[in-house]
């Protein structure tokens, strides 16, 4: 018997040895698993962390004549390799490039800026007569050299045609962005610039309608007849908007009757978020440029010599509200510096903007890539 028990022991001795090892092993890998499911997590959300990033792509100017053109191209060409997508003419093989020329000549968006985003989109394809110069106020277009002659109606630069949206001609009925903020008399449409009359539109717009008023037509073009639409945007301070920068340009001086959305900072963010989401408009938006040959920090909406600095780059970026953001920070810094209060805080457009998913309003959110610094 007692051999027998002494067998038993030793057998329960090695079964025990045996369950240990399985358990060890099984913890083990039980943490091993744990440890591999944390590292997978962890870099998942650092993958879900840099795909939030909006990347704004940065050259540095030696001047503002022949730079232009060898940074316009390769900014293009850095984000075709980064987007994957070549800007060439897929289908309507046209394209448009909406500028700015609301603060007067001084603070348009630069024609050699525009001249070489035209000689770059031809080399990709697009002619000449094919790529569409966009704004809003015929009078500023004319006063920032954007009209150099006249064919059969239409105006051209360096080949290129001119629309102004004053003219009415590239709005419809169908297509407009209506919001309840009531109407008054000095925000009716015909009144906001001296381009057109109200007979211009009435071909198809009943002014008896109080409800026109708050209507605020869609430019077109933008919306059907390009491939695609470039924004070149210009950075200026404004009462209202905080910043008139990419979002602006690309939303309210795009449309008619924007002036009463100018009442007040909330209506105004409201607008341009808004009216950027709008997906026919959006869709076809590719880029935003940003020129700092000039920009100015206090006094807007109109140029003031005064207060408008130089920065020797020029921004690019499928991200407005990022742009916006640089272009407060550095509004702020030049107001610092020159015993200025800063921009109120939060800026409303960017932070509306931003819940709507038009870009990132975080300046931890945001990397600025000089493509040309390190060359």
């Amino acid at each position: 018997m007692k051999i027998i028990w002494e067998s038993l022991s030793v057998q329960h001795l090695l079964l025990l040895r045996v369950v240990d090892q399985i358990s060890k092993q099984l913890i083990f890998r039980a943490k091993f698993l744990l440890l591999f499911l944390l590292v997978f997590l962890e870099s998942m959300l650092l993958i879900a962390e840099d795909e939030k990033k909006s990347i704004v792509l940065e050259f540095s100017l030696y001047d503002f004549e022949e730079a232009y053109f060898e940074a316009v191209d390769q900014l293009l060409d850095e984000h075709e390799k980064i987007s994957g997508n070549r800007l060439v003419p897929p289908s309507a093989e046209r394209v448009a490039l909406k500028v700015n020329t609301r603060a007067g000549e001084g603070l348009s968006t630069p024609l050699n800026l525009v001249r070489a985003t035209i000689q770059s989109l031809e080399s990709r394809g697009y002619e000449r007569n094919s790529i569409l110069i966009i704004d809003y106020s015929s009078f500023n277009l004319k006063n920032a050299g954007f009209y150099e002659e006249e064919k059969e109606g239409t105006f051209y630069f360096e080949g290129c045609p001119v629309l102004a949206l004053s003219s009415l001609k590239y709005f419809e009925p169908d297509w407009h962005y209506d919001s309840p903020i009531p109407p008054l008399l000095k925000d009716q449409p015909f009144n906001q610039s001296t381009d057109f009359s109200i007979s211009d539109f009435t071909d198809y717009l009943d002014y008896q309608e109080t409800a026109i008023f708050r209507k605020s037509f869609l430019p077109i073009p933008l919306l059907f007849e390009v491939d695609f639409w470039i924004n070149l945007a210009v950075g200026l301070d404004d009462p209202i908007l905080g910043v008139d920068g990419a979002l602006a340009n690309a939303s309210l001086w795009n449309v008619s009757n924007h002036l009463r959305f100018l009442a007040n900072q909330s209506t105004a963010a409201v607008a341009v978020a808004e009216i950027l989401g709008i997906p026919e408009l959006n869709q076809h938006l590719k880029l935003h440029f940003v020129a700092l040959e000039e920009f100015q920090f206090i006094g807007g909406p109109f140029y003031n010599s005064l207060y408008s600095r130089v920065q020797p780059k020029l921004w690019m970026s499928s991200d407005p509200v990022a742009l916006d953001r640089l272009l407060v920070d550095l509004i702020n810094q030049e107001r610092r510096e020159n015993g200025f209060d800063e921009l109120p805080s939060p800026n409303l457009q960017l932070s509306y903007a931003s819940k709507i998913g038009l870009g990132e309003d975080s300046i931890d959110s945001i990397v600025i890539k000089n493509i040309n610094e390190e060359q």
